[in-house]
């Protein structure tokens, strides 16, 4: 499995902080910014609309019949969430919402989003006119029938109905393009190095980086740091030349849990020549190619 030393973060301040943290711990790192484009096709249209068209519909195989019902489930949801908020507008101008604000540590992650989603769903209503915001409360100035609110649903989820289709069915159909901004950190190889790993781990995660990336960067971490050792312990045998330890360190298995299968490095000398380096900075070994030495 291939992984990287990279680490994801969604938002400019916790990639920013975990620099400092690397900095902090003795490690090099370096942010750069990632922006990239994606679209997806949407069908627009009133919740009536939506479910005579989907009346319409024949579907062929079981795949057909679960996206008609994961469309219909959407539709059913906004309607369900339509009706909640305006009676809770009407009845004291939605002042549950304001948990997501003032209660936020105190609600489940669950409750949280939620909550979250509905304050979404009111910037669309205040956006379409039903609902306006004065005197810190909300204020339905437009009565309107949930049948309808208008509401999205992806079109492959409509078994890609023909733009026509869409159209004579009271629909709309658009590809809507937008943008994700991914921040990056990279930690130098000199990372492995740092004088409390659990520590500075325990930190980074505190920044909240993607789930999938941190898991990559531990085993990546962990792996580098086990083939450091390994490289220390060939030198300290009496391998002194980069090609030595190349062809000798994939001649034995490293047992790392006993549980775990046996680790077994296959290493090219352009990775080996990159830890050798940062050994030898971080004062471990010295000498150059053909004369390395521990400490």
């Amino acid at each position: 499995m291939s992984q990287e030393l990279i680490l994801h973060f969604t938002t400019r301040e916790d990639a920013q902080q975990s620099v400092r943290i690397l900095k902090k711990s003795g490690s090099s790192a370096r942010l750069t910014v990632e922006t990239t484009l994606s679209s997806m096709e949407m069908a627009f249209g009133s919740i009536d609309s939506f479910r005579a068209f989907l009346g319409s519909l024949s579907h062929e195989d079981g795949g057909d019949e679960d996206a008609l019902g994961i469309a219909s489930e959407i539709i059913r949801l906004e309607e369900e969430a339509f009706s909640r908020i305006i009676s809770a507008i009407k009845a004291d101008g939605g002042s549950y919402l304001m948990a997501a604000y003032e209660k936020a540590d105190s609600l489940s992650d669950e409750e949280l989003a939620s909550l979250t989603q509905d304050a979404r769903r009111v910037l669309e209503y205040v956006r379409d006119g039903y609902v306006e915001e004065k005197d810190d409360r909300l204020h339905l100035i437009r009565e309107v029938d949930p049948g309808s609110h208008m509401v999205a649903v992806p079109i492959p989820l409509l078994l890609f109905p023909e733009k026509q289709a869409l159209e004579e069915a009271g629909l709309r159909g658009e590809r809507v393009v937008s943008s994700e901004t991914l921040f990056l950190v990279q930690p130098g190889i000199d990372v492995i190095f740092c004088s409390d790993p659990t520590v500075l781990i325990d930190s980074i995660q505190a920044m909240n980086p993607e789930e999938e990336s941190f898991v990559a960067f531990l085993e990546q971490f962990f792996l580098l740091l086990t083939l450091a050792d390994e490289i220390v312990s060939l030198i300290q045998e009496g391998a002194a030349t980069l090609l030595e330890i190349t062809q000798n360190i994939s001649a034995k298995t490293v047992s790392i849990d006993e549980e775990a299968y046996p680790l077994r490095f296959d290493v090219s000398q352009e990775m080996v020549q990159q830890l050798v380096d940062a050994l030898r900075s971080a004062g471990r070994i010295t000498g150059k190619d053909g004369r390395l030495k521990v400490r």
